[in-house]
Formats: C-alpha cells, sequence, structure tokens
C-alpha cells in the first residue's frame, strides 16, 4: 500500500527504521517487530510503519495489536477523507486476522458509506464464515442481521440466520423470521424452510407442510418437462 508517511526527523529514528527493514527482509521477524515498535512509540501515526508491523505480529499470534494498528491506521485516513486507503486497511485485516469482528463489521459499514451495497453484503457473509461453533455464534447473528438490513429476503441468509437463533436458544425468534421467509420462499428453498421448521417444533403441521413441499417440487418438475 501506498501511503504518505510522517516526517521521521531524528537520524536515530531513521537509522532503527532502516534497520528494521533489513532485519525484516531477511526474516529476522523478532528483532524487525522490536524496532518498529520503537519507530511507532515515537511516530505513533506512522502508516507504513503500523502496516509492516501489523501483519508480522499477526503472524506471530498477537492478532490484538495488530488489529488495534489496523484501526489506528484506518481511522487516519478516514479522518483525512482518503476513503480508498482506509478501505484497502480493512480489507487487509479481514484477510490477516479474519477472526477480528470488528475488521468485518467496519469493512461492511464503510463499503455502505461509499455506496458499495454489493460488496457490504458479500463482506458480512465472508465474515460470517470465519465465526463458526458455539463460541461464534453472536458475531454471526450480529453480520448475518446487518446482511439483512441490506438483503431482508436473501434465502441463505434466512436460514443459517434461523439455524443460529434455534441454537442460541432463541426459538421463536427462528420460527417468526421462517414464517415471514415462507411467503417469499418457493421449490427447493420452501422445502428447507419447512424442514428446519419441523425440527424446531416436531409438530404434525410442519410435517405436512414439508411433505407437501416435496409435492410441489415434484409438480414443478413435471411442469418443467411438458414444456421442454
Amino acid at each position: 500500500m501506498s501511503s504518505t508517511r510522517s516526517p521521521i526527523t531524528s537520524d536515530h529514528l531513521q537509522e532503527q527504521l532502516t534497520e528494521a527493514h533489513r532485519a525484516r527482509n531477511r526474516g529476522r521477524d523478532r528483532r524487525a517487530i522490536g524496532l518498529y515498535k520503537r519507530v511507532l512509540l515515537e511516530d505513533p501515526h506512522n502508516p507504513d510503519v503500523a502496516l509492516r508491523v501489523a501483519p508480522m505480529l499477526a503472524r506471530r499470534g498477537d492478532g490484538f495489536e495488530a488489529w488495534q494498528l489496523y484501526r489506528r491506521s484506518a481511522r487516519d485516513f478516514a479522518k483525512a477523507k482518503r476513503f480508498n486507503e482506509c478501505l484497502t486497511v480493512y480489507r487487509e485485516a479481514c484477510r490477516v486476522i479474519p477472526y477480528e469482528f470488528e475488521a468485518w463489521r467496519l469493512c461492511a459499514e464503510l463499503l455502505l458509506k461509499m455506496g458499495q451495497d454489493d460488496a457490504a453484503f458479500q463482506t458480512l457473509i465472508d465474515g460470517r464464515m470465519h465465526f463458526r461453533g458455539p463460541s461464534g455464534q453472536a458475531q454471526s447473528i450480529a453480520l448475518l442481521s446487518r446482511a439483512r438490513s441490506i438483503e431482508p429476503w436473501d434465502t441463505h441468509v434466512v436460514l443459517d440466520l434461523a439455524r443460529l437463533y434455534a441454537r442460541s436458544d432463541l426459538p421463536d425468534a427462528a420460527l417468526e423470521l421462517l414464517s415471514c421467509l415462507a411467503q417469499r420462499a418457493r421449490g427447493a428453498d420452501l422445502r428447507k424452510l419447512r424442514a428446519l421448521q419441523w425440527r424446531l417444533t416436531l409438530s404434525f403441521r410442519f410435517a405436512w407442510l414439508w411433505l407437501r413441499a416435496w409435492n410441489d417440487v415434484a409438480e414443478d418438475a413435471k411442469t418443467s418437462e411438458h414444456y421442454a
């Protein structure tokens, strides 16, 4: 990423920066990180240095500190109204530390502000994939809920969100979502929806609706063959 670097007036600081670059190029990450951190202590808003050291920190398992550097750089770019550079920072953060929820959320929000709704939607869906299992349910629900504000009745999103609600002991919220989607879903999507309603309730009514959805799919197939 090209960026305007904050001026470094100290000769000693410049020497440290040169040595840090040399250590990084030689694969001596530990030394390079130490030197870059010294430079950032004196010049904390230097995006060039911050964005060099952040992925190195992430590779060494210090994702939290890496995210602080990414977020600071992104904010500085945003304040300067350099939104493309800000977006590049967030996208790199999503790639380097994909388990950082705020990276995905802020990236999507920036895309929305830039009028890129489709890209924001896809970012939220991509982010959700990194928060699987019980520990990631709250983050997944938040990302999918935001995605629904862009595409309210995307079948994949609604079904995924309903399953997450059910796993989070929120069956009523799941059933309400599915009930609303049932008015719009057709074919195989409706069959998946009815199966989920049946699993959540174990009611005869939803078992019957599931079977009816199968029959509707079969009828649609026959109609297609007839007009082929």
